[in-house]
């Protein structure tokens, strides 16, 4: 986890130092995750414990590429469930969390370039590690999977001044069966702030 902090803090570091020297958005997002699916299976409660990065460049005014990095972490108590690994069953109560580290290259479509509100579409490709821990009592276990994933995305970016603004984005992640562990997907409420260069 201390490994995982070190690491977006040092790439948050590097991609605003980019920044600084072209046409480009750089913010950090405050994120909830609400689980769907496969995922709500396992833990079917919101959570707001998510942090995430992105860069973006513009090729032309409408169109940006880029990149995104995050974590984001479920959790969900559990009471008298029963755990089955292998042959040994366990009963009483059970913490679960997954721990998701979405690593994605990005493009996003701004309609329009006036004016304080810039509505935007984008689309996200890359691979999603997903750790799975389960912790009842001293027995603990833990999976890490990686999965391929889609992430499209809607969003508003609000400028009121030339080098900062805000933005509000809902993102539909995605990732598909793989590596031991069915598709999981969420939903995304990202709020940020954007350094623009």
């Amino acid at each position: 986890m201390k490994k995982s902090i070190v690491l977006i803090a040092l790439l948050a570091m590097i991609c605003a130092g980019t920044a600084q020297a072209q046409n480009s958005l750089f913010s950090i997002n405050y994120a909830v995750s609400i689980p769907t699916g496969n995922t709500s299976d396992y833990i079917d409660q919101a959570s707001g414990r998510g942090i995430k990065l992105e860069y973006q460049r513009f090729l032309n005014r409408n169109f940006a590429i880029g990149g995104e990095l995050g974590h984001y972490t479920l959790y969900k108590k559990e009471t008298g469930k029963v755990y089955t690994e292998g042959s040994a069953s366990l009963s009483g109560n059970q913490y679960r969390y997954q721990y998701s580290y979405p690593i994605l290259v990005s493009g996003a479509y701004f309609p329009t370039t006036e004016g304080v509100l810039k509505p935007y579409a984008g689309l996200g490709i890359g691979t999603i590690a997903h750790d799975r821990r389960i912790d009842m009592g001293i027995f603990s276990s833990e999976e890490t999977h990686w999965q391929f994933a889609l992430r499209p995305e809607l969003g508003l970016l609000v400028r009121p001044a030339q080098y900062i603004g805000f933005k509000v984005g809902a993102k539909y992640y995605q990732s598909f069966s793989g590596d031991g562990l069915d598709g999981q997907s969420n939903v995304g409420i990202d709020f940020g702030i954007v350094f623009i260069r």
